[in-house]
């Protein structure tokens, strides 16, 4: 079984090297500008390599429009990039247009999304990751029929050689003898010697690619990460090293690029039952190590996620395991305190939780008598829009203006109960902003032109005062699911929780 497995691995040439970015929940969303033109675009990642993305793109906009995609490989220079792909429009909607784009190979990528009308042209770069993160399962009747013709080739192949070398020397109609017969007969077996020794180093070759594949297949987070927590005087300090077999052979230094302004973003979350969340930000200490002051979470054994992005590729991923969080200790002044960044944010009392049902607001009470409400929406469904808008509001119930966070009005985790499935939001989408910015970094280097791609303050942020945010994603399986929305407001940092069950 596993050698059919293999078989179907290798013939679709897959041949993955990187993890998706976040764990279970390989689409990306964009919520922007294209240029002038403001777009919702989907891209459905094929989960295989070679394979073909399926890109929707709804332009919100009454102008007549085309729309085109191109697919832009870090790996290659921007004048390879294939031909842009012209969208077809959707029957019966408007301005919805849809298309297919081929990965052709591992790595990250970015879909430059084209957008042409009377008010001109304009574009935007959303970042990928092309991946293989499953293994298709061979049919068992199409291993048998290849068994079988298997086996034809292989007696067919003997039966050829032998009469070659025994029949094939003689005139036409002359019978062949007790000499061309021995030929024969030591032609059959040398080639039968030689056919089971290929088939052999054949056999074990397979067997190399498949653990090769197997090795690289991603199911979950990547890079490999490990954590730890020491005492210093007060503060426990949670240590993180990154990378020791990914990047082993690895002869230059790691190089991260900064999304928001960090290199790392890290989640905590305590098990079983998400009852305490911390989403903060390690600072570097070595090449592939990292350090944070924890704040004050309980003790408990809490899930690890970390968000980054690899300078020279353009590559984010989310790297996973778990640690141990002891009590926290009696203050100290024995040892000099780790610097907190004012960015870390944290909630801990499960009791805040709000219980989300379709069809109705639901409101989820923060501190200080502020609100935060996800509004009515239709019942959840796998793959489906599920209508993540949410209002904040003020102590006299009044809404009450966002401020930035991280260059982003808000920012969100999404968990499943099980933890097979965790994603980062953002009202601009899914994707890693350090991505976006190194292939347009990477493209007004090589064509010497900056592209237009709608990246102001406004397409970052959302527009100044707002009192609401909404957050492009499709949850991408069934299950139960905590969210963790965090704003801004009135110079706090807040954390609004959800649960909410998806069909």
């Amino acid at each position: 079984m596993k050698r059919r497995v293999a078989l179907v691995a290798l013939l679709a040439l897959l041949c993955p090297r990187w993890a998706e970015a976040h764990i279970g929940s390989p689409d990306v969303f964009y919520d922007g500008l294209a240029g002038l033109y403001p777009v919702h675009v989907t891209i459905r990642m094929p989960g295989v390599v070679p394979g073909r993305a399926q890109i929707i793109v709804q332009v919100r906009s009454d102008e007549a429009v085309a729309v085109a995609f191109a697919p832009i490989s870090s790996q290659t220079a921007v004048s390879n990039t294939p031909p842009a792909e012209e969208a077809q429009i959707v029957p019966g909607a408007t301005n919805l247009f849809s298309g297919e784009l081929w990965l052709m190979v591992d790595g990250a990528y970015s879909i430059d999304v084209r957008v042409r009308g009377k008010s001109g042209e304009g574009s935007v770069q959303i970042p990928v990751n092309s991946v293989a993160i499953r293994q298709l399962p061979l049919p068992s009747w199409l291993g048998e029929v290849l068994l079988a013709l298997g086996l034809v080739l292989f007696c067919g192949g003997i039966a050829i050689i032998a009469a070659a070398a025994g029949e094939s020397v003689l005139p036409p109609d002359v019978s062949p003898g007790k000499a061309e017969r021995r030929k024969s007969w030591t032609a059959a077996v040398t080639t039968t010697i030689i056919f089971v020794v290929l088939l052999a180093g054949g056999k074990k070759w397979w067997d190399s690619e498949e653990v090769d594949f197997r090795s690289r297949l991603r199911e979950g987070g990547w890079p490999d990460l490990t954590a730890d927590v020491r005492v210093n005087g007060s503060q426990r300090i949670l240590r993180l090293t990154l990378g020791e077999a990914a990047f082993a052979r690895r002869n230059k230094p790691l190089a991260f690029a900064p999304d928001h302004g960090k290199l790392l973003h890290l989640f905590l979350v305590r098990q079983p039952n998400h009852d305490a969340f911390a989403h903060i930000h390690p600072v570097r200490a070595g090449n592939k190590i990292f350090d944070v002051a924890l704040p004050p979470l309980p003790e408990g054994d809490y899930e690890v996620l970390c968000d980054l992005t690899l300078a020279d590729s353009g590559l984010s991923s989310t790297a996973a395991n778990s640690v141990h969080i002891p009590a926290a200790l009696e203050k100290s002044t024995s040892a000099k305190p780790m610097k907190i960044d004012p960015d870390d944010s944290w909630a801990i009392n499960p009791s805040v939780a709000a219980q989300d049902t379709a069809g109705s607001d639901t409101v989820c009470h923060l501190p200080g008598g502020k609100q935060l409400i996800w509004k009515a929406h239709p019942p959840l469904r796998a793959n489906q829009d599920p209508g993540l808008r949410f209002e904040v509001r003020d102590e006299a119930g009044q809404p009450a203006a966002l401020e930035p966070y991280m260059g982003m009005m808000s920012h969100a985790a999404v968990l499943r109960s099980d933890g097979r499935v965790f994603s980062h939001l953002h009202p601009s989408g899914n994707y890693s902003m350090a991505a976006q910015i190194f292939f347009d970094t990477k493209i007004e280097n090589e064509t010497a032109a900056a592209k237009s791609n709608g990246h102001g303050p406004e397409a970052i942020c959302g527009p100044n005062g707002s009192s609401t945010i909404t957050l492009p994603y499709e949850f991408p399986t069934p299950g139960n699911y905590r969210l963790w929305v965090q704003i801004k407001t009135g110079g706090q940092i807040m954390t609004g929780i959800f649960d909410t069950t998806v069909l």
